[in-house]
């Protein structure tokens, strides 16, 4: 299994910011749940009109931070992408956030159908909403990375760089070329805490694993190699692609 390679100050520092915003962001979102009257079908619009834009200021600061982090790294001024095409429903392919967000309501009166006591649904429904939210920041994050390797024709798309705590699955892609224009585009999963360090020159796609394959899952199958042991990326329809289990059945849109 790779190993996560040692981080740049400034990779380190992006990473960082990016994990502070979304435990922020989850605290928020806790502290939401927590504090509405009830979990009624009544209270659904009263969660939505207040969660939704906190999501979406917090995906606007995950914007701005990674086109400040990009644009130093680069030695340049940021971009300035448009935050409308990288927050709500443009990284969850046209899925309005309010559809996503009624989600943790629909987990919580399953849970109740199926026998669970009123804390451990609600626990269960605010666990989802949480990791909802960390995996919004997180693609507005990867989405306006790849908005900025389109508008500036300097920089050679990025290498994935694993999180301090990274699973699994991250290790066996540390390193990985994304870019998305090239399909290679950053696989993401629940609870991912990965980032990018800009490639200012051509990459080398023959990064190889311990085992002398490469390491980007994508350039795997290109080249026709099986899969690796643990990790695959399969395509989501809402989120675009995933880390998986290749050993696993892929579930779908509605773990998330």
């Amino acid at each position: 299994m790779a190993m996560p390679a040692s981080r740049p100050p400034l990779v380190s520092a992006h990473i960082e910011g990016q994990a502070r915003l979304r435990r922020l962001v989850e605290r928020v979102v806790a502290a939401i749940w927590d504090g509405l009257p009830a979990h009624d079908r009544a209270n659904v619009d009263q969660w939505l009109s207040t969660v939704v834009p906190v999501i979406l200021q917090a995906q606007r600061a995950s914007a701005s931070l990674t086109d400040a982090y990009i644009a130093q790294a680069m030695g340049r001024g940021p971009i300035g992408i448009d935050p409308a095409d990288v927050i709500g429903a443009a990284v969850r392919n046209g899925v309005d956030p309010a559809e996503v967000y009624e989600r943790p309501f629909v987990t919580l009166w399953g849970g109740l159908a199926d026998g669970l006591d009123f804390p451990d649904a609600s626990a269960k429904a605010l666990s989802r909403a949480k990791a909802t939210a960390a995996v919004d920041v997180q693609l507005t994050m990867r989405d306006t990375a790849l908005a900025i390797d389109a508008a500036d024709p300097n920089l050679y798309g990025y290498r994935r760089v694993a999180d301090p705590s990274a699973c699994q699955f991250c290790k066996e892609v540390d390193g990985a070329y994304v870019k998305g224009a090239d399909g290679f585009v950053m696989a993401l999963h629940n609870h991912c805490g990965c980032g990018l360090e800009v490639n200012k020159e051509p990459p080398d796609l023959a990064r190889l694993l311990p085992d002398g394959t490469p390491a980007d899952p994508r350039e795997r199958e290109r080249l026709g190699y099986p899969e690796t042991p643990t990790v695959a990326i399969r395509e989501h329809g809402e989120l675009g692609p995933l880390l998986v289990d290749s050993r696993q059945h892929f579930t779908g849109p509605n773990d998330f």
